[in-house]
């Protein structure tokens, strides 16, 4: 009788332990197929880094629901820089706007318009200054090159009037009371020269 009672109860082990074993099988199996999901994301984020920009990355790239995009057409989750076309960080501006507290309440395309504004008078310089770099033919912008591009230029120089460049120094002006006077040849124009006449 016990060994009646013990082989029963060794079934009925048996049989705990195939429900345990099937238990962690499919635990396994569920683990597995979470990890290949995660592999599949991370491959998927790989391919989508290596694809290239532009115009390709457009016409290859789907949305959510698997659709491809026209050529021109921006993802939905894309910046407002990229919408707007500009370069500048549009969210930065509009953090320094509400801290500032210039106003109660700001509209999104009032940061667009200022980062729009800002973007466009720094091309400028940027542009005046690298004339003046070719100039002097350095290969880099240096303070005294913006200082020159502002300082040259009508408009940015009445916009710019109060900003003081850090190591731009000054046009280079000599009065026309300080310069040497023209002398006429001959004995006269000599002496007249070496006097001074106040």
């Amino acid at each position: 009788s016990k060994d009646g009672k013990g082989k029963g109860k060794g079934k009925d082990k048996g049989k705990d332990k195939g429900k345990d074993g099937d238990d962690a099988d499919k635990e396994k199996e569920g683990d597995d197929a979470e990890e290949e999901e995660d592999v599949e994301e991370d491959s998927g984020r790989k391919a989508a880094a290596s694809a290239p920009r532009g115009k390709d990355k457009s016409k290859t790239a789907k949305d959510k629901s698997g659709i491809k995009k026209a050529d021109g057409a921006v993802k939905q989750g894309a910046a407002v820089q990229s919408r707007c076309g500009l370069v500048f960080p549009v969210h930065r501006f509009a953090k320094a706007l509400k801290k500032g507290g210039y106003c109660k309440r700001l509209a999104v395309g009032g940061s667009i318009y200022v980062t729009a504004v800002i973007e466009y008078i720094t091309a400028e310089i940027l542009e005046l200054a690298g004339n003046a770099a070719k100039e002097q033919k350095k290969q880099r912008i240096i303070p005294r090159h913006i200082q020159l591009a502002i300082r040259n230029d009508e408009e940015l120089n009445k916009y710019m009037a109060n900003v003081t460049v850090t190591g731009g120094g000054v046009l280079p002006n000599i009065h026309s009371v300080l310069l040497p006077r023209k002398t006429t040849p001959g004995k006269e124009g000599a002496q007249a020269s070496m006097s001074q006449e106040y």
